[in-house]
């Protein structure tokens, strides 16, 4: 590559745009330089969005490498942690809970309550959260509901 040639021809070209901008009229030299700016700013942006677009996808590739490198090694630790139980003897740590369906003791408690806003029942864990905590909200529209209770004097057996 010869970059003596490459120099002579840009003068040249050079020479003959300057030469044929100095002939034209003053509207169509303002005219030029407009278009010359504009063409000039969208090759910037063209360039700054093809450098970022470049740089997002090497961040996601990078990103779904370390996601997936990471599973492997979580799979390859639970792997021998579970080996490990097995061969030591060990339960897991964790204790389960005994039983997920829990029912409310107190037969005044059972009861099936339904929204005022809404018109829609109450699920069991909504009735469990409101004499649990005192308060919840509707799962459907989100209306807040507070638990209200009411001490009611015991029957006396005759």
């Amino acid at each position: 590559m010869n970059w003596s040639n490459i120099f002579e021809s840009m003068y040249f070209w050079y020479n003959e745009f300057v030469g044929w901008y100095l002939v034209q009229p003053i509207y169509i030299q303002i005219l030029s330089i407009i278009g010359i700016i504009t063409l000039l700013s969208l090759v910037i942006i063209l360039v700054f969005y093809l450098i970022k677009g470049i740089a997002y996808l090497i961040y996601y590739i990078l990103k779904g490498i370390y996601y997936i490198l990471k599973g492997i090694g979580y799979g390859f630790f639970k792997l021998c942690k579970g080996f490990y139980n097995l061969v030591s003897g060990k339960s897991n740590s964790k204790t389960q809970p005994e039983n997920k369906n829990i029912q409310v003791e107190d037969s005044d408690r059972r009861a099936i309550l339904y929204c005022t806003e809404c018109g829609k029942a109450f699920s069991e864990k909504m009735i469990l959260k409101l004499y649990n905590e005192g308060t919840v909200f509707c799962v459907n529209c989100g209306e807040n509901f507070k638990l209200i209770e009411t001490f009611r004097a015991p029957m006396i057996a005759k």
